[in-house]
């Protein structure tokens, strides 16, 4: 039986995957949130590796907002840096196996690609803001110290089941629309990878299994959708008009990322579009 340590519990990804891998027979977990587990403390990384003894360790815990990086990035790089380089030791010490939750934010600024995404994992990357430069810099503290690490850039992602965990995400901002019936902004240039949370947890296990490095992880948007045309097909999934979804131009960015490599390990996603459409009417 694997034992899993899952460091950020309390959040949106960590609640959720310590339910999921609870539910799986050859899991034994140990959801650690921020009063079990400080990762700017390095005696506390210590106690919980060497209290708990996992063999394998799910790393979600990070401060995730893009704005609060950028106003406190020295504080957020204690967390998304120097806690991570933490952990990344602490698995290459006693040889659990590393999955480290990255984040597409770390192709926001890609050097030389004037035709955008989606963008391919083994590609130079030059991230813009605070976030995607701490995610990256964690990604490469991964490699280096814990052999055998998984790094997963995760798209966006969101949950359009009832769970006491929430945080603003597409699928709540549109089924609050839809209860509403007001209207809301949407980005009108910002193309990039939606995921369901459940369709990624089911495939998470997989992760541990994969060779070493970076992978793209998550719902394409090979279409090239902007957020705004997502909204808008949630919407009529809904069963709500699609212009309440209004386009605001909002700086363009591109994020797609190109799921060849994790298809050709045997794992994939649906379609954003597709994927939220069924979560909603699932719902």
């Amino acid at each position: 039986m694997e034992r899993l340590l899952i460091t950020g519990a309390n959040g949106f990804l960590g609640s959720r995957a310590a339910a999921y891998f609870a539910g799986l027979r050859s899991w034994q977990v140990q959801a650690a949130g921020r009063r079990e587990l400080d990762l700017t403390d390095p005696a506390a990384v210590e106690r919980i590796f060497r209290e708990y003894a996992p063999t394998r360790v799910l790393h979600t815990a990070a401060v995730s907002d893009v704005g609060a990086c950028a106003a406190d990035p020295a504080g957020s790089e204690r967390i998304n840096v120097e806690g991570t380089r933490l952990i990344a030791e602490a698995c290459g010490k006693t040889g659990a196996r590393l999955v480290f939750c990255s984040s597409d934010q770390v192709y926001l600024g890609r050097p030389g690609r004037e035709d955008g995404g989606p963008y391919k994992e083994e590609e130079s990357c030059a991230p813009v803001q605070p976030y995607g430069q701490q995610k990256l810099a964690a990604e490469n503290l991964c490699a280096a110290l814990a052999p055998g690490a998984v790094s997963l850039r995760l798209t966006w992602l969101y949950d359009a089941r009832p769970y006491p965990c929430r945080r603003g995400d597409l699928a709540q901002a549109l089924q609050r629309m839809a209860q509403s019936g007001q209207s809301g902004d949407f980005a009108a240039a910002d193309r990039r990878g939606v995921t369901d949370v459940w369709e990624l947890l089911a495939n998470l296990p997989a992760a541990f299994n994969l060779p070493g490095g970076v992978w793209n992880w998550g719902s394409p948007n090979e279409a090239g959708l902007p957020v705004c045309e997502l909204a808008r097909r949630g919407l009529a999934a809904l069963d709500m008009d699609p212009e309440l979804a209004r386009p605001r131009d909002y700086p363009p960015r591109e994020l797609r990322m190109d799921p060849t490599k994790t298809r050709a390990a045997g794992i994939r996603f649906t379609d954003s579009a597709d994927a939220l459409v069924r979560a909603l009417r699932r719902k």
